[in-house]
């Protein structure tokens, strides 16, 4: 998976002959993206921190959230309009969660996962379609102190599939996910996923309220669903030349989404800070 990945980074970021260049509607690495991440999607490559009370059989505990993630446009053709056409772009990301309530804040898990989405937007209308790959790994204090699940060497390749309607901030999105090939085979198949997010007009203070609602069904997890709730309000930035952030209350039910951990089910609820650069 890993091979493919750099060929077709390395084909994106060649110059572009000048046969393709006249009509002057290609981008070199865009700031923006004609598909926006779920707001409530607990996966997607974010810099964020949360605080979290998680709820698993094993025992309760404390929890922080650290994510490093971003999406680094490549390539864009411009459609009609400028939010229109398509993009190539190259994402990763870095997610960890620890446990406040061992000594030295444990690690329990830490997420890897990098890929390239392909998005397209006309009009009301976008889509991504991503092929991927997702590394995980156990805290060594956590299997150490004889509470972590049953290991799990889980590393796998993936594509998934969104496709959305947006109408004056609301959204609605659905899609389908399949697992190329897996280091086990207790993670293997498919999975839907659905949901909608909406961004407010901006306030008196350029403040604007955002609120989403995440549904993912799994088949290694028996079909089971995982449902991510956030709500908050975004401050600061109004354009791409300004940076902000969003604060936001969250909260989570089914499926574990921190890797290994997909064979429990678990909950979770929190605040979180996301910085949006």
């Amino acid at each position: 998976m890993i091979r493919p990945l750099l060929a077709l980074l390395c084909l994106a970021g060649a110059p572009l002959t000048a046969a393709a260049q006249p009509t002057h509607d290609y981008e070199l690495f865009p700031h923006d993206a004609p598909f926006r991440s779920p707001i409530a999607d607990p996966a997607e490559p974010r810099v964020v921190m949360s605080r979290l009370e998680v709820k698993r059989d094993a025992g309760n505990f404390a929890g922080a959230l650290i994510g490093l993630g971003a999406d680094f446009g490549l390539l864009r053709r411009r459609g009609a309009t400028p939010d229109d056409g398509w993009q190539l772009s190259l994402f990763g990301s870095i997610q960890s969660l620890f446990n406040l309530d061992l000594p030295g804040d444990a690690l329990v898990n830490t997420d890897y996962r990098i890929g390239l989405p392909l998005t397209w937007r006309s009009g009301s209308l976008s889509t991504r379609v991503r092929a991927f790959h997702q590394s995980s790994h156990l805290g060594d204090e956590l299997i150490l102190g004889g509470n972590a699940p049953r290991r799990v060497d889980l590393s796998f390749e993936a594509l998934d599939l969104l496709v959305a309607w947006e109408r004056s901030g609301l959204r609605v999105y659905g899609g389908a996910s399949h697992t190329v090939s897996s280091s086990t085979d207790r993670f293997k198949g498919g999975g839907l996923h659905a949901g909608f997010d909406y961004i407010g007009a901006p306030g008196s203070f350029g403040e604007r309220l955002t609120a989403g609602l995440d549904v993912k069904w799994l088949e290694p997890a028996d079909w089971h669903s995982g449902v991510s709730a956030k709500a908050g309000i975004k401050l600061g930035r109004q354009s791409l030349e300004r940076r902000g952030v969003t604060l936001l209350v969250e909260a989570y039910k089914g499926f574990a989404p921190f890797g290994q951990f997909f064979v429990e089910h678990l909950s979770y609820r929190g605040a979180t800070l996301q910085f949006d650069f």
